[in-house]
């Protein structure tokens, strides 16, 4: 049997990130914006980034098609949120994070820096 460091599996967790684009914001509080998006949604809604004028964020348990068809929905629930405010043009991206079978992972050389194995 081999020991455990050798026997590591990365996992996926099904998400899908958001980015919307063309907002003002300043102030914002993210546990709030959390809070909205996820009663919106009924998903688990964490927020990755935030800069002036765009949040991105991951969404767990929702496909790409189910958010972008409640996009109007969902920026106008963003808008609710005290220290955002939208600009002329809002926009928002929606993209999957892709699944690979199992049978297609490679296995690694451990004894090697994280950086090698980056690289080749």
């Amino acid at each position: 049997m081999q020991p455990d460091h050798e026997n590591r599996i990365l996992v996926q967790v099904d998400k899908t990130i958001v980015q919307i684009t063309g907002l003002s914001i300043k102030g914002l509080r993210l546990q709030a914006l959390e809070d909205i998006l996820k009663r919106k949604l009924g998903a688990l809604v964490r927020v990755i980034g935030v800069t002036g004028s765009s949040i991105e964020m991951d969404v767990y348990g929702l496909d790409e098609e189910a958010i972008a068809k409640d996009r109007d929905g969902i920026i106008r629930a963003v808008s609710l949120c005290e220290g955002i405010t939208a600009d002329d043009i809002v926009q928002m991206n929606v993209e999957r994070i892709q699944s690979i079978d199992i049978d297609r992972i490679v296995p690694v050389e451990t004894n090697i820096c994280m950086k090698q194995r980056w690289l080749s």
